[in-house]
């Protein structure tokens, strides 16, 4: 059986010591489990059905205020076997400005220092 090819473009950092509120919905996360310069993943209880377009995102993390970040759900998946109701959701930044491109990267070097 073939190993299952890296598609990544940029390296992963765990950052579990924030959240993010994801609108128009407004699913509030448990936590980031990673991000890259391409996107994150985090945790929530529940199951959304998540619109194809405007989806948005605010890191909420008492150090860094990042907000209104353009994002697409490339993945959502069931967590874990215990618990059914947690899952994990990953996403990719989309149309990122220079600003908010800057803070990206200042927000991973800032979790990644610890």
């Amino acid at each position: 059986m073939q190993a299952l090819k890296e598609r990544r473009k940029h390296e992963r950092f765990s950052a579990n010591l924030s959240c993010v509120l994801v609108s128009p919905l407004m699913v509030l996360s448990y936590e980031v489990l990673d991000i890259s310069n391409s996107g994150l993943a985090f945790s929530y209880a529940g199951w959304e059905n998540w619109p194809r377009k405007g989806i948005r995102l605010d890191f909420i993390n008492q150090n860094l205020y990042l907000e209104d970040i353009p994002i697409r759900i490339i993945k959502d998946v069931q967590l874990n076997d215990e618990s059914k109701k947690l899952r994990r959701c990953g996403v990719k930044f989309t149309d990122l400005n220079a600003q908010q491109q800057a803070l990206v990267k200042q927000y991973i070097e800032s979790v990644t220092a610890n």
